[in-house]
């Protein structure tokens, strides 16, 4: 007999929020979707949302470096999995743990221990890596190590791969060779994303015609906006087709940020992510980062210098300041919380609620909190 979640309301893009009964199969997948309040006679209910409680495709973050007092720089599978489960109760069921500019031998011990994780995904699930770093601008570095960058390295990102698929790689496009590995990683469907780079827009039109396809924690460490020179946040506003992550955090960027992006790109073409770092769900207070520390203080978080550090925000938090900052409808908003992350990274199986997609699912009560998340019809995490 099909498991069923009934009574819940529906969200899901470019469909009107109604209420539904969701059933799903024994291999874990989403069945039957049923419209009204009331589950087929003889179902077997597991979770009954009374009415009130919102159902969205789970989130996927694909830019997060750590989280609950574990970091992928830790670079051993208790961290991965430290995150994996943090994450869950962010709403999140698929995130790409991001690992930070390091040695290539650091980088492949993170790499090693993402793919430990990924040999029993117990909490969210983990399909990619995601390289941020090395290839970056110390110009641009943030607080990424500039002891540690270095130029574009086709065979570093093949051995990587080998250890750990890898999804996504965030680069500074200008860097010698950057365009080269572009082009290579397109024909071998790795996504690639600009990055603490001081590209000017010229840059940034040949790496898109290269192959190029996001833009990473967009405005933060970019080349700016310029009257003159538009940069890499003007490509972002200019090109139709680029995928944005912002970080809605309101510190990264600010709310008028935030609905200008909203406003001028398509909800197509926006993702949502956290770029959340150890201290995420730590609350303030002084915390180890690398061979350094972090200052977390009113929900930013800065290394001693001054410059942000990654986020503390979690997913769920800024699903909800996208939605108080923009205004917009909440079946509008999960598009950029898991269908385009999904369908940039070639993820065909989750992301939305359809029959026959992977039945990760995160319930949230109307005020936008996460109240149970599940992963393959399985429950992994309760309020």
């Amino acid at each position: 007999m099909p498991s069923v979640i009934a009574d819940v309301l529906l969200v899901s893009p470019n469909s009107l929020i109604r209420p539904v009964c969701v059933e799903i199969d024994d291999a874990g997948k989403i069945g039957q979707v049923f419209e009204g309040h009331d589950p087929p006679a003889g179902s077997h209910v597991i979770f009954d949302g009374a009415g009130d409680t919102y159902l969205t495709a789970g989130f996927i973050d694909i830019h997060t470096h750590g989280a609950n007092g574990f970091d992928l720089s830790d670079a051993t599978p208790e961290a991965v999995e430290t995150m994996a489960r943090a994450k869950l109760a962010e709403g999140v069921t698929t995130f790409l743990p991001t690992t930070w500019t390091a040695t290539p031998e650091h980088t492949r011990q993170m790499a090693e221990a993402a793919a430990a994780y990924r040999e029993n995904q117990r909490f969210a699930r983990t399909p990619f890596l995601h390289i941020e770093g090395p290839y970056l601008n110390p110009d641009q570095a943030g607080a990424q190590d500039v002891r540690y960058m270095r130029p574009p390295d086709l065979a570093e990102i093949e051995a990587l791969n080998a250890v750990c698929p890898v999804g996504l790689l965030s680069l500074a496009i200008e860097r010698e060779g950057a365009l080269d590995l572009i082009r290579e990683l397109r024909r071998r469907g790795i996504v690639t994303s600009a990055a603490h780079s001081a590209a000017t827009y010229a840059e940034f039109v040949e790496a898109r015609n290269a192959g190029l396809g996001h833009l990473t924690h967009y405005c933060n460490q970019m080349s700016a906006l310029h009257h003159r020179e538009v940069g890499l946040v003007g490509g972002g506003l200019l090109d139709d087709n680029v995928m944005i992550e912002l970080i809605c955090d309101g510190i990264h960027l600010s709310p008028d940020m935030i609905r200008l992006a909203f406003k001028h790109r398509s909800l197509e073409r926006l993702m949502l992510i956290t770029d959340s770092m150890a201290a995420s769900h730590l609350g303030d207070g002084t915390y180890p980062l690398h061979d350094g520390e972090i200052i977390v203080k009113d929900g930013a978080a800065r290394i001693p210098a001054g410059n942000l550090a990654g986020s503390v925000v979690t997913f769920d938090e800024a699903l909800r300041k996208a939605v108080k900052y923009t205004g917009l409808s909440l079946n509008d908003i999960v598009r950029t919380t898991g269908a385009n992350q999904a369908k940039s990274l070639g993820l065909r199986d989750r992301g939305s609620i359809k029959q026959g997609y992977l039945a990760d699912l995160t319930l949230l009560s109307p005020g936008l909190e996460v109240i149970a998340v599940y992963v393959g019809g399985e429950q992994r995490f309760s309020a």
